[in-house]
């Protein structure tokens, strides 16, 4: 979060009371975004998910967690979130979000197949299961699922 905290703050400026807020990034006390990591020997890895626009719907299903940020103060996902196009135009956000990492960082432009060249050969820490991988993990018992699991 620390090197991330370096960035957002040029690209949000002056946009929605951008603030960094107990770990949530968010406009007012609205979060537009989440965050996660991954570090492993020799990896390291940083996913943030910004809500650009979302579909109504779809967040009613979505239930209030049992431990939330104290700032949510038991709000709906609808009172709680918000859609980052309200508050900044996705060029300004791109061109801003390139400006400001190249502040920090070096950046080069590249083609798509150079990047995936350089994958090639990674080996995935995660596996796609197929349909019966998941019906047989469905109604094995639970010591059979954590063994499964485990190896």
């Amino acid at each position: 979060m620390a090197w991330s905290s370096l960035i957002y703050p040029q690209v949000f400026e002056g946009v929605g009371n951008y603030r960094l807020r107990e770990n949530d990034y968010v406009f007012g006390d609205r979060k537009f975004r989440r965050n996660a990591q991954s570090v492993t020997k020799g990896k390291w890895i940083h996913h943030t998910s910004f809500l650009w626009d979302y579909e109504v719907e779809n967040m009613l299903y979505l239930k209030v967690p049992t431990r939330a940020r104290k700032y949510r103060v038991a709000r709906d996902h609808l009172e709680f979130i918000c859609r980052m196009k309200d508050y900044i135009s996705r060029s300004a956000f791109i061109d801003g979000t390139i400006k400001a990492t190249a502040n920090h960082f070096s950046l080069r432009s590249t083609e798509v197949e150079e990047v995936e060249s350089t994958i090639k050969d990674s080996v995935p820490s995660s596996k796609l299961l197929k349909r019966q991988e998941l019906e047989e993990a469905s109604v094995a018992p639970p010591e059979d699922q954590l063994e499964q699991f485990l190896s």
